[in-house]
């Protein structure tokens, strides 16, 4: 694998973390306080039919990147337990 690959991965599974955890961070505002963030700062309305056009369009990249996150996410850790080497 190139450099070249693994930086777009790598930059890729970052992006996906942020949406990943704008959601979460929206959705425990909206849990804790009937907050929208998403709502304060792209204009809009918690309610799909009073969103504004970025509003529907961060709520649905969040959407994605939980879904391609949920599927790129290491649920397995490489190469058994980590052991210590000692000069």
């Amino acid at each position: 694998m190139d450099a070249r690959t693994s930086l777009g991965v790598g930059t890729f599974n970052k992006l996906l973390a942020v949406l990943v955890i704008v959601g979460a961070i929206t959705w425990g505002l909206i849990g804790l306080f009937e907050w929208n963030l998403v709502a304060a700062l792209f204009g809009g309305d918690a309610r799909p039919e009073e969103a504004s056009s970025l509003s529907q369009l961060i709520y649905i990249l969040v959407g994605l990147a939980g879904v391609a996150f949920a599927f790129t996410f290491p649920w397995r850790s490489r190469g058994g337990p980590r052991r210590e080497v000692h000069s």
